[in-house]
This record gives structure tokens, C-alpha cells and sequence, in this order.
């Protein structure tokens, strides 16, 4: 399977369609409880949009070299430029980075991970027996098509098969990487699991980015990932820098609570 990528739409059909996006997602936003304190940076990253044009071709770059890639659905490429921005926002160019996926599915993020930062490993965590949404999937296929997309970076590659609370339990040390994705299940019990875990793994200075922030399946809006996200904001408020709202979440961490906690035991910090 190939994922056919269409060319660009005319600006001004694009720009509408963002304003009607826009709009479609602040009822479900209000629904979900979103602290006040996000609006701001959601309106940002919405009028921010134009200037993002500016890493149009290397979307169009990475595109290309999927071309020949085993995948069913380009769920990830709307993604690339806000991500670039971020890579270089927080300077994970050009330097060793310790990334962790949460949720792989086929390849693509992971992908583009690799393909972009040239001196990262990449940890990735997934089951590959799929979620609530993929019943009736051939998850088979969707794990060969990951271990396929993937074989050219072996050498830069730890793949976990596991659920991530299983991964996370495991960890004996905080603080382990500079880009952490969270883009496994949807279910709000098990994203707040992933947010807090992800973010404990995280170093100061470290990117999260949240998938499926305005991904809205379950009836109730207390069960979609935008409430688990939302509840981990407001908790975690002060510790992070939020950097973009969109589609999805990404900050940065400014303050590691539990190092402060652990100098102050230790009669390090007075």
C-alpha cells in the first residue's frame, strides 16, 4: 500500500476551509473544559498559519520519499510544519536527540523523526493491536508496514512492543529525552497516563507534542483525549512553555517539580 498525496489546494479555498476548522472546534473545546489560559496560544497558532508556509518544500521533500513507503493513510504530513517550527524554536537540530513515540502505528512520525533530526534514536512504543477506532483492521499488515518503513534506520531505532503503561513502569530513571510524542489511545484515562508519564520522562528543555488534541469519537466529551490533555495543562501549569494549539499540543518543559522536590530533601536547595 502507497499513500497518494495530493498536490497543494488554491490559498483561498485553504484559508477558508482553516476559518471553518476553526469554528468547529471551539464548541468541543468548551465542552472539554479547555483552561482559559490555552485560548490565547490556540488563536496564535491559528493566525501563525501563513508564516508556515515558509516549510512548505520540505513537507514536500519528506512527501516524496514516502512515496515508495507501505502506507494505507497520511494521517501525519499536515503535521510537518508545525513541527519544523518547533525543532527549531527549541534547537533539536544538529545535535543528539533521545526521542520517545507513543503510538506508531505505521511509521510515518517515526519517519519523519529520523529523517529530520540526524542525530536522534528514536524509542517507539506500540501494541500494534489497535485501539477502540481500528476494529476490524488489518493490524497485522499495519505492523509489517512500520517494521518496512522503518528498516533504513534500524541502527537509530528501538522498537517496544508493549502497552505504555507497561514501558513507563519499567523506567528506573526521569528525564530521558528531548521530544516526547504521545499519539497512542484516545481514551482519556489512558492519555492522562501517557501525559504525565511522558512528561516525567522528559528532560528540561524537552518538546511533548500531544496527537488527537481536538480528535473527538467517544460520546461523551470526558473520554476524548482533549479532557485527559486539558486536566494535564491545568495541573502541570507553570512547568511548561505552550508553544502551539492546534490539532495537536506542543510545548516545551521549563521546570522539572520533582528535582526541586528531591534538592530540597537533600538539603541541597535553601
Amino acid at each position: 500500500m502507497t499513500a497518494a498525496f495530493s498536490k497543494q489546494p488554491d490559498p483561498l479555498p485553504r484559508a477558508l476551509g482553516f476559518v471553518r476548522w476553526f469554528v468547529r472546534n471551539v464548541p468541543h473545546m468548551l465542552r472539554s473544559d479547555t483552561p482559559r489560559f490555552v485560548w490565547a496560544p490556540y488563536l496564535r497558532t491559528f493566525v501563525r498559519r501563513p508564516r508556515l508556509e515558509r516549510y512548505a518544500d520540505d513537507k514536500r521533500r519528506f512527501q516524496d520519499s514516502m512515496r515508495g513507503a507501505r502506507v494505507s493513510h497520511d494521517w501525519f504530513t499536515g503535521c510537518i510544519p508545525y513541527w519544523l517550527a518547533a525543532f527549531h524554536r527549541y534547537g533539536l537540530f544538529d545535535r543528539p536527540v533521545r526521542a520517545l513515540e507513543v503510538g506508531s502505528w505505521e511509521g510515518m512520525s517515526s519517519r519523519f523523526i529520523l529523517d529530520t533530526l540526524h542525530r536522534a534514536h528514536l524509542t517507539c512504543v506500540d501494541t500494534w493491536a489497535g485501539a477502540d477506532e481500528h476494529r476490524g483492521l488489518p493490524l497485522k499488515q499495519i505492523e509489517d508496514n512500520f517494521d518496512a518503513n522503518l528498516a533504513m534506520h534500524g541502527g537509530r531505532l528501538t522498537k517496544v512492543k508493549s502497552t505504555s503503561f507497561e514501558f513507563f513502569s519499567a523506567q528506573s530513571q526521569r528525564g530521558q529525552f528531548d521530544l516526547v510524542y504521545v499519539d497512542g489511545s484516545h481514551y482519556c484515562d489512558d492519555v492522562i497516563v501517557d501525559a504525565f508519564k511522558g512528561f516525567d520522562q522528559l528532560k528540561v528543555g524537552g518538546i511533548l507534542i500531544f496527537d488527537d488534541y481536538l480528535w473527538r469519537s467517544y460520546e461523551r466529551a470526558a473520554d476524548n483525549a482533549t479532557a485527559a490533555i486539558n486536566a494535564f495543562l491545568r495541573l502541570k501549569s507553570g512547568d511548561y512553555e505552550l508553544f502551539m494549539v492546534y490539532a495537536q499540543i506542543i510545548l516545551c518543559k521549563t521546570v522539572d517539580r520533582h528535582a526541586v522536590v528531591e534538592l530540597v530533601d537533600n538539603g541541597t536547595l535553601v
